[in-house]
């Protein structure tokens, strides 16, 4: 039995074709890290486990797709380094650099850490493929410290153009508050039929 790409998405991971997985930082601490912590089913198969720290073919080119434009999430293990407490960022042929962290809030009680980190080369940037960045999301306890061995990063290539993904049609773009019980007007005179033709003519 044979399944296209649409069936292959929802099998794998139950989210069906159109969705898109697009969390906000307290449902990645709450609905998915708290839950691998803990050794609890994940609601979806979407963030799977990753190795992205090492010396040998972990640069972020690959073990992702260089090309996409998409964030990729994925649970690490944070490795500390032979001596002292410091975590050891090394990966292949550079280290992701940490650049600041913020707190993450919930209910004015703070429950976790965004960091952000920018993956750089070791002398030349010779062969490097795109500009990395991460964003490793971290629970915290009552006294500020980790709580489990994992964090969760969101990963992805600044410099990515996908030419594969298909364009948008030239329709105009309107928005609404979705507490509105009307639809949205259209932006000009022209019914949207009128302007989508108009568009492409």
């Amino acid at each position: 039995m044979e399944f296209d790409t649409y069936d292959y998405q929802f099998l794998m991971t139950g989210i069906p074709p159109g969705y898109r997985f697009e969390p906000t930082d307290i449902e990645l601490l709450q609905d998915y890290l708290l839950k691998k912590v803990n050794g609890e089913p994940l609601p979806y198969n979407i963030i799977s486990e990753c190795e992205i720290y090492g010396n040998q073919g972990k640069e972020p080119w690959k073990i992702f797709i260089e090309t996409s434009t998409k964030t990729f999430y994925v649970f690490t293990k944070l490795k500390k380094k032979s001596k002292g407490k410091n975590i050891d960022r090394v990966a292949g042929c550079g280290t992701w650099k940490g650049q600041r962290t913020d707190p993450i809030m919930y209910e004015k009680m703070k429950i976790g850490n965004r960091k952000l980190f920018v993956f750089e080369v070791k002398g030349s940037n010779e062969g490097v493929k795109g500009h990395w960045i991460m964003h490793e999301f971290s629970l915290v306890d009552e006294e500020d410290k980790q709580i489990g061995d994992y964090v969760l990063c969101s990963i992805r290539n600044k410099n990515a153009k996908d030419d594969t993904e298909e364009e948008e049609p030239p329709m105009k773009k309107m928005r609404y508050n979705s507490e509105d019980h009307n639809p949205p007007e259209p932006t000009s005179s022209d019914s949207p039929l009128q302007t989508l033709l108009s568009d492409w003519s």
